[in-house]
């Protein structure tokens, strides 16, 4: 039982620092892929990004976890791996729940998008040439090569369409912000692009939560494992010590009323 127990400790050992490497990946993928939607957060609505903030906050938090866990494992208190079994429990299921509410989003997603960015557009359209909202949009149509929301037909009302719907950046756009006429201009609108954009985001971000619950969920079978361990090894002591002290005073030393001395005699006269 003891060597049993001393494998279920160092597989949980292992587990942790595996753990807390997972940890350190799971931060670095959901920093990237919030860091990608974070970008765009004006056209496309905060609430998109949310799933990808629960699951940075989840690497923070399983890092936390898997220094517990491994302080548990060395101190072998059942209590202490117990809880530690249930936190992980806990990780695995809000990890899920990302999942989940990340695939919720991704179905949605269009409608979002569609309603942020007509919003904003709406909103921007009469802006400077020089402003942050007219950079944005700048950089947005050069980086999907589409101009306004569903066509360059967006900005007949200006009268001009700006140079980004012609593939020059930003930079260009200082020293000459706009032109009456474009040589090649681009017919379609960002709506469309931006949307399979976000969707391929939310995707990558459900596949990540939903492969971290799949391998942290490992450690969770492993640790009460650990747990039931040391509670049949502490029940395997707890027999061995009474079986000692039963077998000492199962029969009772009658050595010392045996005689060791010869019996007393009367004097001879």
């Amino acid at each position: 039982m003891g060597l049993s127990t001393n494998c279920w400790k160092y597989l949980v050992l292992t587990f942790n620092v595996l753990f807390a490497m997972s940890a350190v990946v799971l931060f670095g993928a959901s920093g990237f892929l919030l860091y990608r939607l974070f970008v765009y957060r004006h056209f496309i609505g905060v609430n998109v990004e949310y799933p990808a903030i629960l699951l940075l906050m989840m690497a923070i938090i399983t890092c936390s976890i898997a220094w517990i866990g491994w302080r548990t494992a060395m101190s072998m208190h059942q209590i202490h791996v117990i809880i530690t079994g249930i936190l992980l429990v806990l990780v695995v299921a809000i990890e899920f729940s990302c999942f989940v509410w990340a695939m919720v989003v991704w179905d949605n997603v269009e409608i979002d998008v569609k309603t942020t960015m007509t919003q904003y557009f709406e909103d921007t359209k009469g802006s400077e040439p020089n402003s942050a909202e007219a950079v944005r949009w700048d950089r947005l149509q050069v980086k999907f090569q589409c101009c306004g929301v569903t066509g360059h037909h967006d900005y007949s009302s200006l009268g001009h369409i700006p140079l980004s719907c012609c593939g020059q950046g930003p930079l260009d756009d200082i020293h000459k912000p706009y032109a009456a006429e474009c040589s090649q201009v681009f017919k379609r609108g960002c709506g469309k692009p931006l949307h399979e954009y976000t969707k391929q985001q939310l995707l990558l971000v459900s596949m990540t939560a939903l492969i971290a619950s799949i391998l942290q969920s490992t450690g969770i079978f492993c640790t009460f494992f650990l747990a039931h361990a040391i509670s049949q090894k502490r029940r395997a002591s707890i027999r061995n010590s009474t079986s000692v002290r039963e077998s000492t005073f199962a029969a009772p030393d009658d050595s010392l009323l045996a005689p060791t001395a010869p019996a007393p005699t009367l004097p001879k006269y």
